[in-house]
C-alpha cells in the first residue's frame, strides 16, 4: 500500500463517530403580520446603514422623468458609461426581515454590474414580498432558473486595520429602499 493510501485509511479508521445530526430546519410556524415583518425589515436595514422610504405610489417609482423622483433622486442612469453611474433605481424580488437583506435577480437588471458600479442604489420593494428569514427567502427563489442573483443588505462598507470605516468599498455608497 502507498503512503497516501495508508494515511487515508488511518484517517478513516480514526474518524470520530457522529454524535448528532442537525436535522432538517423546521421553520417557526408562528403567523407574523405584514406590519411586523416590515417593521423588522426597516429596523435591520437601518442598523446596517440603509435608508427606507415609504411614500410614493408604485407606478411612479421607476420613472425618473416624474418631478418627485427627479428632485429627490437625481439620476445619471446611462448604462453605456457604467463607470460614471451616479444613481440607479431597480426593482427587488424580495426582502428579508431578519437581516434587512434584499434579493436582486438578473431578470430585473439590464446589467449585473449595476448594483455594484453606482454611487447611490435605490431599490423598489413591495412590502408584501418581505419574508421572515433566509430559509423562507431561499424557498421562494428559483435557483434552477436564475443565472445570477445577489442579496444586498445596506450600502457597501469595510473597515481596515486601523478601524476606519469606508463606504463604497465594493458597491454603492448609499442604499435607499422604496417600500410600496
Amino acid at each position: 500500500m502507498s503512503s497516501k493510501s495508508t494515511i487515508l485509511e488511518t484517517i478513516r479508521k480514526n474518524r470520530p463517530n457522529l454524535i448528532s445530526s442537525l436535522g432538517e430546519y423546521i421553520p417557526n410556524n408562528q403567523l407574523v403580520s405584514t406590519e411586523d415583518l416590515v417593521a423588522a425589515f426597516i429596523d435591520n436595514l437601518t442598523k446596517v446603514g440603509g435608508e427606507v422610504v415609504e411614500k410614493m405610489p408604485t407606478e411612479e417609482l421607476l420613472d425618473f422623468s416624474q418631478p418627485e423622483i427627479k428632485s429627490e433622486y437625481p439620476a445619471n442612469c446611462s448604462i453605456d458609461k457604467i463607470y460614471e453611474l451616479e444613481t440607479i433605481m431597480i426593482p427587488a424580488r424580495l426582502g428579508v426581515a431578519e437581516n434587512g437583506a434584499i434579493w436582486l435577480d438578473e431578470e430585473d437588471l439590464p446589467n449585473r454590474l449595476l448594483p455594484f458600479a453606482t454611487q447611490r442604489l435605490i431599490i423598489k420593494l413591495d412590502k408584501t414580498n418581505i419574508v421572515s428569514n433566509m430559509h423562507e427567502a431561499y424557498s421562494k427563489i428559483d435557483l434552477e432558473n436564475t443565472g445570477f442573483g445577489v442579496f444586498i443588505s445596506g450600502p457597501s462598507k469595510t473597515a481596515d486595520i486601523e478601524q476606519s470605516l469606508v463606504y463604497g468599498a465594493h458597491g454603492a455608497k448609499e442604499l435607499t429602499v422604496l417600500l410600496v
